[in-house]
């Protein structure tokens, strides 16, 4: 008993100040009061100029005539960046497949996919002049936005589909006592950080760059930098002191203003900054990555599941980005924490004319265990029975098996995690509530 005293005393005591008052979170109380210095917060340096992107307006299409002439004639406007200023090897970026471009190169993919970049005295002229960048377009087809067009004309990444397997699914069904098919969908969502995509590139000594950089993965920017410059690692910095907010939003789409803004710095040798103004950030960024699930379910008439067919598609824009791992985490996560012990599941990735779809918190967990709770919701509403004693029958428990082999050793999803929740709602209170007004109103 004294060991476990003394433990919990420790415990508390390490949560604590001194005189026994909860710790606050250095940063948050910064970030409450203002007094948080951001990317974009860093003072001009003289000398620094503005970079602003000049954008695709077309979802699919050739590039027929780029011309900076225009802009570039307005005093105060220094230069204009597109592939031309790169080899095509430099050129061509990405998180894990170079199938990326820093600058579009004789075709777009999508709208707001960055075409070039203007750098100028201001950030007000320098997006006035990419205004007067001439950009004409042969619009090509198909355009392909959805999940379903990209289904209708097969346009997937290479390794699509993917299967994972477990038991004999088309036996189960044969024994089910019920078999059902359905769907359903998950759209995208915005990360919407506080701080939009930003960076502030500055040229040190005769061949250095020190970049500071709104982004969830700096050795990423600085491994980028040094690929699209020509410059060694490790005359590179990249540095990242608080992102206003990341989610999964800045860990590899923050190349798209670091990788501008550090050329420019680095051929003009001069500081460089740019930060994305909001709508300029949720048109190029991507989201969340949508799904779309068609599955075939067996089960008893008790509401025990014994058997699961199911097809994942996932938009995941124009480009890879991390699209394979985040459909992976949704295959592995679509049961949730119901046991269904003859599954196959397939998973494909829709290359679509979107912006690039990217990490989120979760990164695909959520979207697999949507797919998992309206199962379970389309199971208990054919067997007429309660959602909870549905869910609770069908339970991994500690010593089962997953469906990619993992074995569960603790698993208090019951006893813990589902009472505590239906406890702390009120939730049976609020049924029997809910029932009583709807048999005393129409």
């Amino acid at each position: 008993r004294s060991a476990q005293l003394f433990e919990r005393v420790s415990s508390e005591q390490n949560s604590c100040d001194p005189i026994g008052r909860p710790k606050i979170h250095s940063s948050a109380l910064k970030q409450a009061t203002g007094e948080a210095i951001y990317t974009d917060d860093i003072p001009r340096m003289d000398g620094e100029d503005y970079l602003a992107l000049v954008l695709s307006t077309k979802a699919r299409a050739k590039i027929t005539k780029l011309d900076a002439s225009k802009a570039l004639e307005l005093p105060g406007v220094h230069a204009f960046f597109s592939h031309a200023d790169l080899t095509k090897h430099e050129n061509e970026v990405g998180p894990v497949f170079h199938d990326e471009q820093v600058f579009a190169d004789e075709e777009v993919h999508c709208v707001g996919q960055i075409v070039g970049a203007i750098v100028a005295d201001s950030k007000a002229l320098a997006q006035r002049a990419s205004r007067l960048v001439q950009v004409e377009y042969e619009e090509l087809s198909p355009v392909v936005v959805t999940i379903e067009q990209a289904i209708e004309h097969q346009t997937y990444f290479p390794g699509s589909p993917r299967y994972m397997t477990k038991g004999n699914v088309e036996e189960a069904f044969a024994a089910a006592d019920h078999v059902y098919e359905g769907g359903c969908r998950m759209a995208g969502q915005e990360h919407f950080y506080l701080e939009t995509h930003a960076a502030v590139a500055t040229p040190r000594d005769s061949d250095e760059l020190e970049l500071f950089c709104s982004t969830q993965h700096p050795s990423e920017v600085q491994k980028l930098v040094s690929h699209v410059t020509g410059l060694p690692s490790h005359r590179i910095v990249c540095r990242a002191k608080r992102l206003g907010g990341g989610f999964g939003g800045k860990e590899s789409r923050g190349i798209m203003v670091a990788l501008p803004v550090a050329l420019a710095a680095y051929r003009l040798r001069r500081p460089i900054r740019c930060m994305l103004d909001r709508d300029e950030d949720m048109l190029i960024t991507g989201t969340r990555h949508p799904f779309l699930y068609r599955y075939k379910v067996g089960f008893t008439k008790e509401g025990l599941i014994t058997a699961c067919d199911i097809e994942c598609y996932t938009n995941a824009g124009w480009s890879m980005d991390l699209s394979f791992p985040v459909l992976d985490r949704a295959m592995h996560h679509f049961e949730n924490c119901y046991r269904i012990p003859n599954v196959r599941v397939g998973g494909w990735i829709c290359k679509t004319n979107l912006a690039s779809n990217t990490a989120f918190r979760g990164f695909g967990g959520p979207q697999g265990m949507f797919a998992g709770e309206h199962i379970i919701r389309d199971v208990a509403r054919i067997t007429g029975r309660n959602v909870v004693d549905v869910m609770r029958l069908n339970f991994y428990k500690t010593g089962d098996l997953t469906h990619y082999n993992q074995q569960l050793e603790r698993f208090p999803i019951e006893r813990r995690c589902l009472q505590d929740c239906l406890e702390q709602s009120r939730y049976n209170e609020k049924c029997a509530e809910i029932a009583q007004f709807n048999s005393e109103n129409r």
